[in-house]
């Protein structure tokens, strides 16, 4: 069998499935511009684009990556978002705006559709393991999927960052009037106070974590 290249599978599936450009170009949240060289054969998709796009051709990451027989496709149900440390997350907007993903070296996958530029963090410590026996809990080493772009608001877990202490933490956001307070659910540690918004990082919209 011919060994296709990565361009002419891409638009194989988009012809079984008859999918335009636009398609792909909406699933993986990536510019027309970079859609036009994966289908021109130009520039091939980087890491973080090839799990949406198998998804849209309905075919798996190894098919569309390698090729093969057509009928060993799956379809994937899975999205993967790149898993960085605390401190990375600090710059996470210049890596967006740089388009750098190829050095990212750890990706999580979720089962929910992950919104654009979303990366996810792992909670260190115990300030967030909730002591009380009701709401949530994070205990150390919890992945949570944070969102940059989700609109800020009181009592949602968001990733902050302190210059005063050049740190990042994960903390419950209280907002009481003019007051803004990061919130541990550990009634152990004491509120912090910040004096802006611009502080927070993203907003953590979902959790996974290990049980064994």
């Amino acid at each position: 069998m011919k060994k296709t290249t990565l361009s002419e599978r891409i638009n194989q599936r988009m012809r079984e499935l008859n999918l335009k450009s636009k398609d792909l170009a909406q699933a993986t949240r990536a510019s027309k511009g970079s859609v036009s060289q994966w289908i021109n054969g130009g520039n091939e998709p980087s890491a973080r684009y090839v799990t949406a796009l198998a998804r849209i051709l309905k075919v798996s990451e190894k098919w569309l990556l390698e090729g093969g027989k057509i009928d060993n496709v799956i379809i994937t149900d899975t999205w993967k978002i790149p898993l960085i440390s605390l401190q990375q997350a600090v710059k996470w907007r210049d890596v967006i705006m740089d388009n750098n993903l190829n050095n990212i070296k750890l990706w999580v996958e979720t089962s929910g559709k992950a919104p654009r530029f979303s990366f996810a963090i792992q909670v260190e410590g115990d300030s967030m393991l909730n002591t009380s026996g009701s709401g949530p809990s994070l205990p150390e080493g919890s992945i949570l999927l944070i969102d940059p772009e989700y609109k800020i608001a009181s009592g949602l877990i968001v990733a902050a960052y302190l210059p005063e202490t050049d740190s990042t933490i994960v903390k419950k956001l209280t907002i009481d009037g003019p007051n803004l307070y990061l919130n541990s659910l550990n009634h152990n540690y004491k509120p912090i106070q910040i004096n802006t918004l611009d502080t927070i990082i993203g907003v953590a919209i979902r959790t996974q974590m290990d049980l064994v």
